[in-house]
């Protein structure tokens, strides 16, 4: 019960955090090496509805592999730990609920963003941004069971 407590008010801390940084953008600029790392300002233009005509030039490498991997590797990593915490919180989560709670956190993260005007809606964030839900969840399902088997 109280591992249970605990992963819920990380989770909450955890999805404040990400809203922070995602959808209202009040982090200042950060530099790792040559790169840039902006997640702040506005961005205009028709919404991308479309799945992965962003994705696919990235992973085609015409952007370049460094905004490739950004934003590729970006959009899911910053997901993971949801998949994790809810499964935690949640100990009754199976693969469709995941899948659910997936496309769900994604379209959730881009509408806030296309209707506050912080961010253009893309149907391959909301693709990349389930991927790791679904990573997490399966991380959660992978540990679970190693710690099931120790018990053993």
């Amino acid at each position: 019960m109280k591992y249970r407590l605990l992963f819920t008010i990380i989770l909450i801390a955890y999805c404040a955090a990400l809203i922070e940084v995602l959808v209202f953008k009040d982090v200042p600029p950060i530099r790792i090496g040559p790169v840039m790392l902006n997640f702040g300002g506005t961005h205009e233009g028709p919404p991308n509805l479309i799945p992965f005509r962003t994705i696919l030039p990235y992973l085609h490498g015409e952007q370049g592999s460094v905004i490739a991997g950004i934003n590729l590797i970006g959009n899911i990593i910053l997901l993971v730990p949801i998949g994790f915490l809810v499964s935690f919180v949640y100990r009754n989560m199976n693969w469709k609920k995941s899948f659910a709670l997936a496309f769900a956190t994604g379209l959730v993260i881009e509408l806030m963003q296309a209707m506050l005007r912080v961010g253009i809606f893309d149907i391959d964030d909301v693709i990349l941004n389930g991927l790791g839900v679904l990573i997490g969840y399966l991380l959660f399902r992978v540990f679970s069971r190693m710690e099931f088997d120790e018990k053993q």
